[in-house]
């Protein structure tokens, strides 16, 4: 069960990000494909925490915010 659940949280997951365009007129999964897979997740969270911020869906908001997510995970862990 719980594999299922994570299977379809994916998909959903994949969904939103199919439909959120960044500056560029990329889609968020395209540029997230071509991030490298070490750091999907955490470009994943910065590109939802800018949403949640307002700051634009750019390529530098977005590293930086997935930077200072790092930074803070680093600090905790």
């Amino acid at each position: 069960m719980y594999i299922c659940l994570k299977i379809i949280k994916m998909e959903n997951l994949e969904e939103k990000l199919s439909t959120i365009y960044l500056v560029s007129g990329q889609t968020a999964l395209q540029y997230l494909m071509n991030v490298s897979k070490k750091y999907r997740q955490i470009a994943t969270e910065a590109i939802f925490e800018c949403l949640r911020l307002g700051y634009p869906l750019n390529d530098m908001e977005i590293s930086g915010k997935a930077r200072e997510l790092l930074r803070k995970r680093n600090v905790i862990g």
